[in-house]
């Protein structure tokens, strides 16, 4: 996370994600509600943002790129990349809160509120700033996988952030859609999405195009 964040802001982003999780409806929630968990005063929380729709939309941004963070600092301490892909997968399940934001972040990018409206700004803004996190947690593993090799074509590795993203995100679904009967059937299932992206990667970095 490049940006530094004041208590204040934080603070707030911490009382949009409590709210959610508790089934807050984003879309009606209050600035008094926000500040009233938040523990600041209205009128203070105005000196950092210009309303509630910027409040929740840097809030979802904020606990994403925190997630992202702190995920790539457990998948280093991983020993091989199968390893890496599962500790993604199990930081999901643990983490249920903190993926249901960046799902309703997602979900919100099709939507016309004025949330909506900030999110997309705050997407464009970060796409030339070159700050996507999650994007850049999985171009930052796979560089690592690399270990010293010759970085392969751009090609390469736009499709493989997109294949792993995708596998990923679904497993994410399948999880807030209590798909699995059980522990039994998330690890099998784990095991075959970890297996399959280790297989993908290689077989893409092997390719001559």
């Amino acid at each position: 996370m490049s940006k530094e964040y004041l208590p204040k802001e934080r603070a707030i982003y911490q009382a949009v994600l409590v709210l959610f999780e508790e089934g807050a409806d984003i879309n009606n929630l209050t600035v008094s509600e926000i500040t009233r968990r938040a523990g600041i005063g209205k009128g203070t929380a105005y000196e950092y943002f210009s309303g509630k729709e910027e409040m929740i939309a840097k809030a979802f941004f904020y606990n994403g790129e925190l997630f992202c963070r702190q995920l790539y600092e457990g998948i280093c301490k991983e020993k091989d990349f199968y390893h890496k892909v599962n500790y993604v997968l199990l930081a999901m399940e643990q983490q249920v809160a903190r993926m249901d934001c960046i799902f309703r972040l997602i979900h919100m990018l099709s939507d016309n509120s004025s949330v909506s409206r900030w999110i997309r700004e705050l997407l464009r803004q970060k796409k030339i700033s070159g700050e996507v996190p999650v994007i850049d947690v999985i171009r930052r593993v796979l560089q690592d996988e690399l270990d010293g090799r010759e970085l392969p074509s751009e090609d390469k590795m736009i499709y493989l952030v997109l294949s792993i993203y995708s596998k990923v995100f679904c497993y994410g679904m399948a999880l807030k859609e209590e798909t699995f009967e059980g522990e039994e059937q998330r690890e099998a299932v784990r095991g075959l999405i970890s297996r399959g992206i280790c297989r993908e990667v290689e077989e893409i970095l092997s390719l001559e195009l």
